[in-house]
């Protein structure tokens, strides 16, 4: 079985350390998508009782890490931004304290610059922090084309955010914006 590769997600503003399979995202999961281990660590699942895809991380400064031993066993996965293979949670988030605690990912960096902007400005922000790999935001990136009238542009997107993340009421809600405003309404 291969080890999971990592994309990983620093947020300052939060505190927190998302790792997960490129394509993913962990915002509007269901809670049995995931297994928490202590009040501030949990496992993301591809479904309930699914495979270990990756984990986030709350309070990242203050995670002592050494002092859950679950998380030094068990999956092993690999953290190419980290520079990391075939290694525990424990060493990826101890990585990432070490290597991240004072500045986020560019990512993350982008998507705080593109919610403060408008129009196509914003647009030019949204599509970096896509293209800097963050799935997320193909979510914002839909609305605003949709927002900007060009919504068969934006459908692709917001498309593929609801597969990603189906139990998003207001994804599905931009989508249905997307059809109507495309005439179609077989999907919506």
């Amino acid at each position: 079985m291969r080890n999971p590769v990592l994309y990983v997600s620093r947020d300052l503003e939060y505190d927190w350390l998302i790792a997960l399979e490129f394509g993913r995202v962990v915002d509007g999961q269901p809670d049995d998508h995931f297994r928490r281990v202590g009040e501030n660590f949990a496992y993301c699942l591809d479904g309930p009782d699914g495979d270990i895809v990756g984990f986030g991380v709350g309070d990242l400064t203050s995670f002592d890490v050494e002092a859950v031993p679950e998380l030094w066993g068990g999956q092993h996965f690999d953290a190419p931004l980290l520079g990391l293979r075939d290694v525990p949670a424990g060493a990826i988030v101890l990585a990432a304290q070490a290597k991240l605690a004072d500045k986020p990912t560019t990512n993350r960096m982008l998507f705080n610059l593109a919610t403060n902007a408008e129009g196509e400005h914003a647009l030019a922000l949204w599509r970096q922090c896509l293209e800097a790999g963050d799935s997320m935001a193909h979510y914002s990136l839909g609305y605003t084309l949709l927002e900007l009238g060009r919504a068969r542009e934006g459908y692709g997107h917001l498309r593929e955010y609801v597969e990603a993340c189906p139990t998003n009421g207001w994804a599905w809600c931009w989508l249905g914006r997307a059809h109507e405003a495309l005439s179609e309404f077989t999907d919506a």
